[in-house]
């Protein structure tokens, strides 16, 4: 069975494409926030100091996130593709991310990152609803909730993120620059690295993504 691991810029839609792997080919998508989640209702004590962690607009220690990680994926059948998203978000957690695979015997096959400008970003952003249950997201243009505000999957009423005016999102592109470009170097020094065009629609994005990973 094959592991990805998927990374892109604010608004270039990897948890969409995600999902459309989970649905069309059976993979398991495996990503911190639904982990936190997951965690913090069944009462996990490192969950709950993770959550505090976040409301206050704390950075989550890497101790703590991976900790919990290496508990969370028992959860997630083995003889099925997994999809990690966003889970080395900085350079110091590539080698807790080779070890977590190491434990379970899985190899890393290829780093998907997707790119996009900040100008498009900004653009899709500000169309952008997210469901603060289930963590779906959904777009004004390119995937639009059936019934206007409220989550297709589990019937929640829609939000805007916080962090998604104008003025945050630049401040999100720089941070970003700033961490991804030796996650970048490293897995394209091990040869593992995709990049793949946002740009595009969802389906043709899609199309693109599965003819990469060989599906």
């Amino acid at each position: 069975m094959k592991t990805f691991l998927f990374h892109g810029y604010p608004g270039s839609g990897k948890d969409t494409q995600v999902n459309l792997l989970v649905e069309r080919y059976g993979f398991e998508n495996i990503g911190t926030g639904e982990m936190i989640r997951y965690m913090y209702k069944h009462g996990d004590i490192q969950a709950i100091r993770a959550n505090e962690e976040s409301q206050k607009g704390h950075l989550v220690p890497n101790e703590i996130i991976y900790s919990m990680l290496n508990r969370y994926i028992l959860n997630f059948n083995p003889e099925k593709n997994w999809a990690f998203v966003s889970v080395v978000r900085e350079k110091g957690q590539i080698s807790l991310f080779d070890d977590l695979l190491n434990t379970t015997g899985r190899k890393l096959d290829s780093f998907i990152h997707f790119t996009l400008t900040p100008e498009i970003s900004i653009e899709r952003i500000s169309l952008r609803s997210i469901c603060p249950h289930c963590d779906e997201t959904y777009h004004d243009k390119y995937k639009a909730e059936k019934v206007k505000g409220y989550c297709d999957r589990c019937g929640s009423k829609l939000t805007k993120r916080g962090d998604d005016s104008k003025e945050k999102v630049l401040v999100r592109h720089k941070e970003y620059e700033r961490t991804i470009v030796p996650i970048l170097d490293e897995y394209r020094k091990r040869d593992l690295l995709i990049e793949i065009d946002a740009t595009p629609g969802i389906e043709e994005i899609h199309r693109v993504l599965v003819e990469r990973l060989g599906l």
